[in-house]
């Protein structure tokens, strides 16, 4: 049988004072006990938004009263899925997005010109390539189950509606500089948080 291919991580690493939403927590990494200063264990303390580095949306993050994490659709984030270079450096538009050839249940994640850089470490980029709310119809309409993107938003309000409004999974901040565009399958579990608009995740991709 042949050997399956290799895992690839496309997990942003959580760190110390990385780049988060302007108006969201700051990331704080902190031990606060340590084995060097005497204590019996090394314990680390977190203190970060829901929506730091890779996560996935709920649909409580744009509508109140609706779904948290917990209630995520697990099976629209694990399966066959496209890495989709996308070419315009300012959005990801309803005229490139049309091109792409979309089967329902389709698993779409855009690698865009800020997976040139390692963003995380970098200072906030409010220039990030967004989806217009177009094309997140567009996708909607289309039957997609899961959109990604290589920044912390998928857009604006508008195209965050069309999505979580109609049960699509969003994962935002993606770690997509050594994933080539291409058919892979895509494992991504977020923490279940009760209460919370929002979750952490760990993704990983397989080339198929």
């Amino acid at each position: 049988m042949p050997v399956p291919a290799p895992w690839l991580d496309a997990t942003t690493a959580i760190r110390d004072h990385m780049v988060h939403w302007p108006d969201n927590l700051g990331v704080t990494v902190q031990r606060t006990l340590s084995q060097d200063r005497g204590d019996a264990a090394n314990v680390t303390e977190l203190h970060l938004s829901a929506h730091t580095g890779t996560h996935v949306d709920a649909p409580l993050h744009f509508t109140s009263g609706a779904a948290d994490s917990t209630a995520l659709n697990l099976g629209h984030l694990m399966g066959p899925a496209t890495v989709v270079a996308i070419q315009d450096p300012r959005a990801i538009t309803l005229a490139e997005v049309q091109q792409l050839s979309i089967r329902p249940g389709a698993r779409l994640l855009f690698k865009t010109r800020i997976s040139d850089s390692e963003w995380s470490t970098a200072p906030f980029q409010p220039d990030f390539v967004a989806l217009d709310g177009d094309a997140a119809r567009y996708l909607r309409d289309q039957g997609v189950v899961c959109v990604g993107v290589d920044y912390l938003s998928v857009g604006k309000a508008d195209a965050h509606h069309a999505l979580l409004d109609a049960g699509v999974c969003v994962i935002e901040g993606l770690a997509l500089q050594r994933i080539a565009p291409g058919e892979y399958e895509l494992l991504c579990l977020p923490l279940k948080i009760v209460g919370s608009d929002g979750a952490p995740a760990r993704v990983l991709l397989r080339p198929l």
